[in-house]
């Protein structure tokens, strides 16, 4: 485990956005699965993408590497026996399991650290009804057998990765599909980030209310992997100017804007984005984190910092995430000096103007690193981070290219 101080030095300059993890983890498995050769273009290898490629190498997949480009083709067969290590990556396991079952591939996965305890109960209530044997053996997950019949009936209100899983595993054998959620739909950008990588590798997929169906198979293409909306966010918090994002992405992350909007922050940049403070911030705010889960750290940060009454509403999921988010998050703030009342599915606050030096805990949890981060440049001394190194799941140069800002920092 690293500790890393850092000072209370304000950040300014300019930087490229990183590849998104998201869309990278989709393009990489569409390709995997594809006829013929795909090259994907991805800037900025994080662990969680590393886990992916791995993974799909794993099963037989050809990849090589020529700079950002990723050439990856699927082998004429698939190995009918694997060790699959996904290591951290909620997406990468969820991803892989039904097409696991998809491909018949009998498997032994290894999951690491947090994911260990995550839920995947989703797939084990499903797949026992669609020919697949499945179960858990401390931090293996074991899976044999062929999936059957697919039209599945699954509840949307735990996690969004459950239904890109089996969408991707249709896909990538050319069976039709159909998806009925039982409940609401949660993170459902996600999904829609899903339909359209499927569709840029000739995949349709139709949406109706609560049903999602698809048809056709994967084929290769060259694909040009945009910029993360989710790790901007840290450094458009702290005033820096942020280049290559997609203005018209479909990322759910980019809804933060509308808070940096309603706490007066204004977006100065004509062709990127960099914003400052010019207004004052709203009487009230009320964030809702159902679709948002990822951008809660950094936005409880920036109203920390800048709010007036301030109420994150809708949290229950959070708990799920790389840490009890609901929980890392509180901890941060009131660390901080930000006093946070927590009453069954939504915390609120006040903002205070300046943060405390203080140290704390990560919780092994990329995004509460990062946000914390952020705030010591809004803090009246440096901030201590424990476990800082778990930044490197989706940013793995994070604290260079904070460093390059102004950000000075180092390992205790």
């Amino acid at each position: 485990m690293i500790n890393r101080l850092i000072e209370n030095k304000k950040l300014d300059g300019k930087i490229s956005g990183i590849t998104s993890k998201s869309y990278a983890h989709r393009a990489i498995f569409c390709a995997a699965l594809a006829r013929g050769e795909s090259i994907l273009e991805i800037d900025n290898l994080s662990k969680d993408i590393e886990a992916s490629l791995n993974v799909v190498e794993s099963l037989g997949v050809k990849i090589s590497r020529e700079g950002s480009k990723i050439h990856i083709e699927a082998p004429q067969e698939f190995n009918k026996k694997s060790l699959i290590d996904v290591g951290e990556s909620g997406s990468t396991l969820r991803f892989i399991l039904p097409i696991l079952g998809a491909l018949g591939i009998e498997a032994e996965v290894i999951r690491r650290g947090s994911l260990v305890t995550r839920t995947n109960s989703v797939y084990f209530d499903l797949f026992p009804n669609h020919g697949v044997y499945i179960t858990e053996e401390g931090e293996k997950i074991l899976i044999r057998g062929k999936l059957t019949n697919y039209n599945f009936e699954l509840p949307g209100n735990i996690s969004s990765q459950f239904v890109t899983g089996l969408l991707l595993a249709a896909g990538g054998i050319g069976q039709d599909c159909t998806i009925k959620l039982t409940t609401e739909t949660e993170s459902k950008p996600y999904i829609d980030m899903t339909i359209d990588v499927m569709d840029k590798f000739g995949v349709k997929v139709l949406e109706d209310k609560n049903i999602y169906s698809s048809k056709g198979r994967f084929i290769g293409q060259d694909y040009i992997v945009e910029k993360d909306w989710s790790n901007a966010l840290f450094f458009l918090a702290s005033g820096v100017e942020v280049i290559g994002l997609n203005k018209l992405s479909i990322q759910g992350d980019k809804e933060a804007l509308r808070y940096f909007n309603e706490l007066g922050l204004e977006n100065i940049s004509e062709n990127s984005y960099k914003f400052i403070k010019r207004n004052d911030a709203k009487e009230k705010i009320i964030i809702d984190a159902k679709n948002i889960p990822d951008t809660i750290p950094i936005l409880s940060v920036l109203c920390g910092l800048y709010g007036k009454e301030i109420e994150v509403i809708n949290i229950e999921r959070l708990k799920l995430k790389e840490s009890d988010r609901v929980e890392s998050t509180i901890e941060m703030l009131e660390r901080l000096g930000v006093k946070v009342s927590l009453k069954g599915d939504s915390f609120s606050f006040r903002g205070v103007g300046k943060f405390n030096s203080c140290k704390i805990n990560s919780f092994n949890d990329h995004r509460i690193a990062m946000s914390a981060s952020i705030a010591a440049g809004f803090a009246k001394g440096p901030i201590e981070i424990v476990d800082s190194e778990c930044v490197e799941k989706s940013y793995r140069e994070f604290y260079k290219d904070l460093a390059s800002l102004g950000g000075e920092n180092y390992v205790l």
